[in-house]
């Protein structure tokens, strides 16, 4: 075989092979598959230097950076593909752009990627929708930027982060996954908010094909924990919903959802349950500066501090997370959203900036009491029965109770709870019972007695409520 046959029969395999890689790290970007097409594209380009160069390589490359956070190489490669004519990099450089808040740059660079997409006679598809409606979400927000000052920025490790929260016992507490009562629901779960009484859980936990959702449970007086029962789905609207926490009132509940309504990632949201009948309300998304581009999560209220805490991953820190510590208004104010430094204040670029300088001793005075306070939780008491209320304290007699009508609430919760729990031995007995000839009026009895179980759940947890607020009312006027 002469010389330049050989030159050529090599250059034709080593052609062959970084096509193939070139091939196969596309499919892997269409899979998700981020890092091995990153190796798949190295290796491409190792066999064929000249690939490296080429718009489609710089997309695909680019893709993969900006899926894995390294944004400022992700904007150099994909700058590169779009300067070379590939127009899907427009869809990504929108992204960028939205992530450093320049929304009309990244309205800009969605509209150049549909009007390709359209003139080439292609669908434009779901993604440049949703794309687009968390850009209007946070155009919307831009509006309505709550005026907050941030007293303190920490910025910690994302495993397990919740346990640098400083709660007062009265807000609860939260907790790793390990410490839920019901062990074959630990199983991807990050953790679980805890209540002051230690007799309601809360946590985002998978469900049977993958998706996060929020489940609560409650600690019956034989010390028993109920079958965790999960949220409205309407609550994570097509996304993920985790990082609960409930405040005191039982009625009020702050999560994150990536759902349609979210400006991107996570955002932090809240919602009512109706006291009376114990459904959950219409969930709202709480805006700036809380939320961003990026994901923020687990917003916990102290009202007994007046300080409130939050996470997110907006300051791109790698494996750690900030904790925003921020003093609660009793009243929401947002800024004025024409202000020049509106976007600023909305990504809090400098969460100083936020202070009245007249108030800096107070501000101190409060970050000294917050670093005094342990990891929270009651501690455990002795009694008939354990019902938390505001303090960090809780009931645990009839006697304990100033309002007689609450007293006379808890009387009737305390049946219905006894009730219940004998509900829950007889549908124990009967799901033992039915594997073995699976008798139809046992199985009609179990959903019977399941039914009547969800409606004592419900009407608990509406009892809950009205105690603890008649209560609260009567102590707050004496």
């Amino acid at each position: 075989m002469n010389r330049l046959y050989t030159f050529i029969l090599a250059a034709g395999l080593s052609l062959s092979a970084y096509a193939d890689l070139m091939d196969q790290a596309r499919d892997e970007v269409t899979r998700g598959d981020w890092w091995r097409a990153e190796e798949s594209l190295m290796k491409a380009a190792a066999e064929n230097p000249k690939v490296a160069s080429s718009a489609q390589y710089n997309y695909l490359l680019g893709a993969c950076k900006f899926e894995t956070g390294d944004y400022p190489e992700a904007q150099k490669l994909l700058a590169a593909a779009k300067a070379k004519g590939y127009s899907p990099a427009n869809l990504y450089l929108g992204r960028l752009a939205f992530l450093d808040y320049d929304f009309d740059k990244a309205t800009s660079l969605y509209g150049e990627f549909k009007r390709h997409r359209e003139k080439s006679g292609q669908v434009v598809g779901e993604t440049v929708e949703r794309l687009e409606n968390q850009l209007s979400i946070a155009e919307n927000s831009l509006e309505r930027v709550e005026n907050i000052v941030v007293i303190d920025s920490i910025a910690v490790p994302a495993e397990e982060f919740f346990k640098y929260y400083k709660l007062s016992p009265s807000a609860g507490k939260f907790v790793p996954a390990s410490d839920i009562p019901l062990e074959k629901h630990r199983n991807g779960v990050e953790m679980a908010f805890v209540n002051e009484g230690n007799d309601f859980m809360m946590w985002g936990e998978p469900d049977e094909v993958g998706n996060v959702r929020i489940v609560e449970s409650t600690r019956l007086t034989d010390g028993s924990w109920q079958e965790p029962v999960p949220v409205p789905s309407f609550l994570h609207t097509g996304g993920y919903a985790d990082y609960p926490f409930m405040m005191a009132d039982g009625v009020t509940l702050y999560y994150a959802s990536n759902g349609s309504g979210s400006m991107g990632g996570y955002d932090i949201f809240v919602v009512s349950r109706d006291a009376q009948s114990g459904e959950y309300l219409q969930p709202q998304n709480i805006g700036m500066p809380f939320n961003s581009p990026h994901d923020d999560f687990l917003l916990a209220i102290d009202e007994e501090e007046g300080i409130g805490w939050w996470a997110t991953d907006r300051n791109l820190l790698g494996d750690k997370v900030t904790i925003y510590v921020y003093i609660v208004n009793d009243l929401r104010k947002n800024y004025d959203g024409d202000e020049d430094d509106i976007l600023e204040k909305a990504r809090l670029t400098d969460y100083h900036s936020t202070w009245n300088p007249a108030d800096k001793s107070k501000y101190e005075a409060m970050l000294n009491r917050i670093s005094e306070l342990g990891e929270g939780g009651a501690e455990e008491q002795k009694g008939s029965f354990r019902f938390p209320m505001p303090g960090g304290k809780f009931y645990t007699e009839l006697s304990d109770f100033q309002s007689v009508e609450a007293r006379v609430k808890m009387e009737e919760y305390l049946n219905v709870e006894k009730k219940f729990q004998s509900m829950r031995e007889q549908l124990d007995v009967l799901r033992r019972r039915y594997p073995e000839n699976r008798p139809d009026n046992v199985k009609e009895e179990i959903l019977s007695l399941e039914k009547d179980s969800e409606r004592m759940i419900a009407d608990l947890r509406k009892q809950r409520s009205e105690i603890y607020r008649l209560e609260k009312e009567k102590t707050a006027r004496n």
